[in-house]
């Protein structure tokens, strides 16, 4: 090591050629590795239903596929988390506000947490 230089991380790779990376090079390398090996992700959300008069408010627990790191998550979001809103056919024809906040997300994944996507219609 070089004083004053920063650690290098170096893998050999299949070629044998030598790949090198800072620390923070090589951690955000292991994170897009993990989330890309990743099928399913278990996240906590927060479901809010709002209609003239009333307010609902749920939390669940809802195993989606995980995101991939190319994907737009807001629109991972509406496709995967949103089908948890609403209170049923009796308020299907009823004006109304939805909302959808991650709460929680594997360690991984906690890029996530405190997303939000609503909607109004």
């Amino acid at each position: 090591m070089i004083a004053g230089a920063e650690p290098i991380v170096s893998v050999m790779v299949d070629s044998g050629d030598i790949m090198a990376f800072t620390p923070t090079t090589a951690l955000d390398l292991s994170a897009m590795l993990a989330r890309a090996a990743t099928d399913t992700i278990a996240v906590q959300i927060k479901v809010a239903n709002s209609y003239p008069g009333e307010s609902f408010e749920h939390v669940y627990d809802v195993t989606a596929p995980a995101p991939r790191d190319h994907e737009d998550v807001y629109d991972w979001m509406y496709d995967h988390l949103w089908e948890h809103t609403g209170e049923g056919p009796e308020y299907a024809a009823v004006p109304a506000a939805y909302e959808v906040e991650i709460l929680s997300a594997p360690i991984d994944f906690a890029h996530l947490i405190g997303l939000k996507v609503d909607s109004y219609g």
